[in-house]
């Protein structure tokens, strides 16, 4: 019985973030994720032993769970051809990527005295600076790093990048506006991107993408199994990400992406709360500070250095900030900035943007780490 009712919470608490997010206090400033990593804690306080059937069962859930979302959130990735409509909102994109990257990896070598983790720490930090949660979450579980090292820079991100989000909607376009050009109106026909659909459509929907998914999914891991790789999870997190890619060019993923992504979302949040269950409150405080400086750092330099080439490149103020809401917190917050800033014509292209970092974002999460292990001394 205990066992039935600790899978429902796993399972139905993420349900009901998501369902009644915008209803929940600062909601606004702690994302879903967030919210369900602390109700995870909350899980983990009252679960004191970490070898039980509980624990276990988190586990699994945390595992598949992230499995499965990964391709949900990029059957959406056809759609990121549509940029070529906006260069210059593809180009400030390209410049957040490269100075995330820049910025992650100088951090992490520059603190690799300090902890054992910096390479793993730079990979993740560089995913969820150039696509987003997902991308960190991904790259973590492909390093198989340990569930209270995701936890801990989650919990880093949600005050650095909040902090950055209340400047982002206050402050910051008032700043920018002195260093960087006015926004140019371009001459653009609307489209209907409308993805509404019937509601038994829709859950109709959701039991094809799953079953598909689960396909395909089973198929590569049985392969990779045969050729003795199913212990690289970093081969497994290529694989899945490339073939998620290519399939979200065919007709019968794409129509249903809008459906997918909203499924992958609840998935992520699955895991982050199965996640957060499989670790201690004094394992996930210890250490936090130092996370927290290589955090903020790392965020706010590859903001900085992102400014400085836009200011170089001649950059607008607009695609300046849409493209950095895009890489630091992928498409979810775009709409908000788009509107803080008044500026729907960038808003499509910034989510599209925000879907190419959910793409890129684990491939250069993972050279990232390769090259600090590399360079290693």
């Amino acid at each position: 019985m205990l066992f039935v009712i600790f899978s429902a919470l796993i399972f139905g608490i993420p349900l009901i973030i998501q369902r009644y997010k915008h209803k929940i206090p600062l909601s606004d400033f702690f994302s879903p994720i967030v919210l369900c990593y602390a109700a995870g804690i909350l899980l983990s306080i009252l679960n004191k032993e970490r070898d039980n059937l509980f624990f276990n069962v988190a586990s699994w859930i945390s595992q598949i769970s992230i499995l499965v979302a990964i391709p949900l959130l990029l059957y959406g990735s056809s759609s990121i051809k549509q940029l070529s409509g906006y260069k210059r909102l593809g180009l400030s994109f390209f410049f957040a990527s490269v100075s995330s990257a820049i910025s992650c990896f100088t951090v992490a070598w520059w603190f690799k005295n300090d902890t054992t983790s910096f390479a793993q720490v730079g990979a993740m930090l560089t995913g969820l600076y150039i696509g987003g949660t997902p991308n960190l979450q991904a790259i973590g579980f492909a390093l198989k790093g340990d569930p209270k090292l995701t936890v801990q820079l989650t919990a880093a991100d949600a005050l650095v990048g909040g902090s950055y989000l209340v400047l982002l909607t206050s402050i910051v376009p008032v700043i920018t506006s002195y260093v960087l050009p006015r926004f140019k109106k371009p001459v653009i026909h609307d489209e209907d991107y409308s993805t509404s659909t019937p509601l038994k459509r829709e859950r109709w929907d959701y039991f094809i993408l799953v079953f598909f998914t689960l396909a395909w999914l089973s198929i590569l891991l049985g392969l990779l199994y045969a050729g003795n790789l199913l212990e690289n999870t970093v081969i497994i997190l290529f694989f899945i990400t490339g073939i998620s890619i290519v399939l979200s060019f065919f007709k019968f993923i794409a129509k249903r992406s809008a459906t997918s992504f909203t499924l992958g979302e609840y998935l992520l949040l699955v895991f982050a709360l199965s996640l957060s269950i499989q670790g201690k409150w004094s394992d996930i405080t210890r250490g936090s500070n130092l996370l927290f400086i290589i955090t903020a750092v790392s965020m706010y330099g590859s903001i900085g250095l992102h400014l400085l080439l836009s200011k170089l490149f001649r950059i607008d103020r607009d695609t300046f900030l849409i493209s950095s809401t895009a890489a630091i917190y992928g498409p979810p917050f775009v709409t908000q900035v788009a509107t803080v800033i008044k500026n729907k014509y960038l808003l499509m292209p910034g989510i599209l943007a925000g879907l190419l970092g959910y793409a890129i974002g684990n491939y250069i999460g993972l050279a990232v780490y390769y090259l600090l292990v590399t360079f290693q001394p």
